[in-house]
């Protein structure tokens, strides 16, 4: 008696299964919440229109609430370095150092030597990151003009400051200028005197960040993946994957003690850009 033919699908007929599951799959995950990324407020504002005034004041009364806050500031000067000629730091640099850091009982000082001409925002705030629940930048007027993403705190000495800014910035957050809502005729966009009323504008940026961070304290991530200097957002889902997959191959290494609650962070970065970015230097 002749064995039975047992007929074996087509590969081609596997295919809209695994499809639709890999397709449900992805729907799922594209409709969980996305984590909260870093609150950026912005101080734009003409020269010599009181931004660092501004930004002290932004930065000292978001301190005062108890948030972690970290700094960017666009120095305009071509040849400008933080660095003195002649120090022990400007000397590694001038031998051909491409990083210097500098630490003291104090302070931890990075200078890096890097061409900033093609900076986005991102690889800017990307050095601010670490243990900080807002970042407070000032100027970058070309980066962040048109950034729906970043509220704008601008700063006017006059009306024909507060027209232009109109024209230029979006979304303003508030004005720091002596003038009033009644004189400028922004009744929506409140005007704060940072001399005056620093509390003011205090409240008035954290209505705006005060629930994002919180909302990033409660779901605080466990797992941050870097590529190229960007963080790549995870959802909950993603996270605890991930996590379970890297903790369960790190488990098997030789002396390897894994407690549970530790904090993952994996850094992928491209040869050749980094390459390229050396040659540019």
């Amino acid at each position: 008696m002749a064995s039975p033919t047992i007929k074996e699908p087509h590969e081609n007929t596997l295919i809209p299964n695994i499809n639709h599951s890999l397709g449900s799959s992805r729907r799922n995950v594209e409709s969980m919440p996305q984590p909260l990324t870093i609150p950026v407020i912005a101080v734009v504002g003409s020269r010599r229109s009181g931004k660092t005034t501004t930004t002290e004041a932004i930065v000292k009364g978001l301190t005062s609430k108890g948030y972690r806050v970290a700094t960017a500031k666009h120095i305009h000067q071509p040849d400008f370095t933080i660095d003195t000629e002649g120090r022990d730091t400007w000397r590694h640099a001038k031998a051909g150092a491409h990083t210097v850091v500098a630490v003291s009982d104090n302070e931890l000082t990075t200078i890096k030597k890097v061409d900033t001409a093609k900076f986005a925002l991102n690889d800017i705030i990307s050095n601010c990151r670490n243990n900080t629940d807002v970042i407070v930048i000032e100027g970058f007027r070309r980066l962040v003009a048109q950034d729906l993403t970043v509220p704008k705190v601008v700063t006017a000495r006059n009306k024909d400051q507060i027209d232009e800014a109109l024209r230029v910035f979006k979304p303003i957050l508030a004005f720091s200028s002596p003038l009033r809502e009644k004189d400028i005729g922004t009744p929506q966009i409140p005007s704060v005197d940072v001399k005056r009323e620093s509390k003011k504008l205090t409240e008035i940026i954290d209505a705006r960040v005060g629930p994002i961070i919180k909302k990033r304290k409660e779901t605080r991530n466990s797992v941050d993946i870097e590529i190229d200097g960007e963080i790549l957002p995870l959802n909950p889902y993603v996270q605890k994957v991930t996590r379970n997959v890297l903790l369960g191959i790190v488990s098997t290494l030789k002396g390897t003690s894994i407690k549970g609650n530790e904090n993952i962070r994996i850094t992928i970065t491209n040869p050749k850009k980094r390459t390229s970015e050396s040659k540019a230097e």
